[in-house]
């Protein structure tokens, strides 16, 4: 499949060697995606024998879209085009070439802004993976949690490794300033204003464990909000362009539930 244009899975942006490289990739990520009050709900809804559905509701201002455009023309990371979801033959060639139903696809021009909402079917967790609205770089893992019966699921919407690289970063930022980072977010942090990013998993069992940055929000839900309150330092910006995202559910009534071998 041709890389998809649709990715929208949080926060994008890979943190690269050497730091001053990274510095300026992070900043055309946050500049394009974090900027200009965006708006974007992700729910991804997981049944019990491992289809649901994956819904996205995006609001953007016109010069954003315009600034997205440009960064992703400069920045060799930044694959995704958010123009693209608003196109719904797009939208709907990407779904089917990678396995997914479009259910709908509604948009809505706002004040200054564009609004689009889209709901798509996946059939198991292996569609959940090929799904171009998560992006090119995604990572789910399905496995077995710390006791029978349970399943526990983890998100990398960068990748494991990125995850692993951004974690790494952030711990060595606690203990020694890095200018060029601290620069940069200085530099940018007004354009985070407006900022409002929630990604919502509805399991289809009790929650029993979930990682700290997100919030269980019903028995079998939990959500990750990311608002420019939340985002206070450079080390809390590198943490969220690479985030890793698990819950533990029960799952002793998911007795088809397929998980990773």
């Amino acid at each position: 499949m041709a890389r998809s244009r649709l990715g929208v899975a949080v926060v994008r942006g890979r943190l690269t060697a050497p730091r001053r490289r990274a510095a300026r990739r992070a900043a055309l990520a946050c500049s394009a995606l974090l900027a200009g009050c965006l708006q974007l709900e992700e729910t991804i809804a997981i049944g019990p024998d491992g289809s649901g559905t994956q819904q996205v509701v995006m609001t953007m201002p016109e010069r954003t879209l315009v600034e997205a455009r440009r960064a992703a023309a400069v920045n060799q990371t930044a694959a995704a085009d958010p123009q693209a979801l608003f196109v719904r033959d797009t939208v709907q060639k990407e779904l089917t070439a990678a396995g997914l139903e479009l259910v709908s696809h509604e948009t809505k021009s706002l004040d200054g802004a564009r609004r689009v909402a889209l709901l798509a079917k996946f059939a198991s967790p292996q569609q959940l993976r090929a799904s171009p609205l998560s992006g090119t770089t995604a990572t789910w893992e399905f496995a077995p949690g710390p006791a029978p019966g349970t399943v526990e699921v983890t998100l990398y919407p960068q990748g494991k490794a990125a995850w692993t690289e951004a974690r790494a970063k952030a711990e060595a930022m606690k203990n020694e300033v890095d200018a060029v980072a601290a620069d940069f977010f200085d530099k940018r942090k007004a354009q985070l204003a407006g900022l409002d990013v929630t990604l919502r998993f509805k399991l289809p069992g009790k929650v029993l464990r979930l990682t700290r940055n997100l919030d269980q929000t019903a028995d079998d839900e939990v959500t990750a909000r990311i608002t420019a309150d939340r985002i206070r330092t450079a080390e809390d910006l590198v943490r969220w362009l690479a985030p890793r995202f698990q819950v533990v559910f029960d799952a002793s009534g998911c007795p088809a539930f397929p998980i990773d071998r």
